[in-house]
């Protein structure tokens, strides 16, 4: 599988944000600001990004999203650090204690065992690489995408493939058996067409695997009534799903959701293994 990123030129607009019209999933113009929640406490934050994030709510398909999405100058400004968390290094024991059952979870929906058959897993978003090196060791042949240029060295110099870019210039040449989108898809400022590169990248019955918070969790509702949920400040995040949201977007797309799991990795985080239609 060999990542191409030279048939789509880079964004040339110099802005800080740009404001989501309508709803990004149905294309409502009926919303309504939810709230506005400080972010100055963010680990990434900068001044130029503003104090507050504004939350919508569409009335039409009911889905929550940011007031804006970040123009390529906010980008440049949330890339250039990262969190300790989003590159290899620590305990590496523990990613593959956290990882394991993700990578036995898909291997269960392949037709046949990924440590005899050499599948190719290309995860998008990689960050500190423990999805990667997880099943590099079950066997597939693993590869790492990601949009910063640390996380994506780290994780080569530990031995591993990785490149670095993005989702939405993605070109494969050849259809990837699993693809990965670990807490990705509510970084997605259009999450269909996110959606929609994957489906591309995936052989048929190729397996999509996405993480994500889930607003309807019951650990959200009593963070939020208690005043105390991070999401809401959450700088990198334009998208707050529902479980249903999620799995009716999936299913608009060409995918079928073939496995549900409350994931202990973080506060209200569900999981998703879909397969591709």
């Amino acid at each position: 599988m060999n990542p191409d990123f030279s048939s789509a030129s880079a964004p040339t607009s110099a802005s800080l944000r740009q404001a989501y019209a309508a709803c990004p999933l149905c294309e409502s113009t009926d919303i309504a600001r939810l709230r506005s929640d400080a972010c100055h406490t963010h680990p990434l934050w900068h001044p130029e990004l503003g104090e507050t994030l504004d939350w919508m709510h569409c009335q039409g398909c009911e889905h929550v999203f940011s007031r804006h999405y970040w123009g390529p100058r906010g980008f440049e400004l949330l890339f250039s650090r990262a969190n300790e968390g989003q590159v290899a290094g620590g305990d590496l024991d523990r990613l593959r204690h956290t990882w394991a059952p993700v990578v036995e979870r898909v291997g269960r929906q392949l037709a046949s065992a990924p440590w005899l058959s050499d599948l190719v897993w290309l995860d998008v978003g990689c960050g500190n690489g423990g999805l990667v090196m997880t099943a590099d060791e079950y066997g597939f042949i693993a590869m790492g995408l990601d949009v910063r240029e640390q996380a994506v060295q780290r994780l080569q110099a530990l031995g591993y493939r990785a490149a670095q870019g993005d989702l939405d210039r993605l070109e494969v040449s050849d259809p990837v058996a699993v693809l990965s989108m670990a807490d990705v898809l509510e970084h997605m400022p259009y999450p269909r067409q996110a959606l929609r590169r994957a489906r591309a990248a995936l052989a048929q019955d190729g397996l999509l695997y996405l993480s994500c918070p889930n607003l309807d969790a019951a650990s959200w509702r009593a963070m939020t009534a208690q005043g105390h949920n991070p999401y809401w400040a959450e700088l990198e995040h334009f998208h707050n799903f529902s479980r249903a949201t999620l799995m009716r977007l999936l299913v608009e797309e060409g995918f079928m959701p073939v496995d549900y799991t409350v994931s202990p990795r973080y506060k209200s985080c569900m999981e998703v293994l879909a397969r591709r239609v």
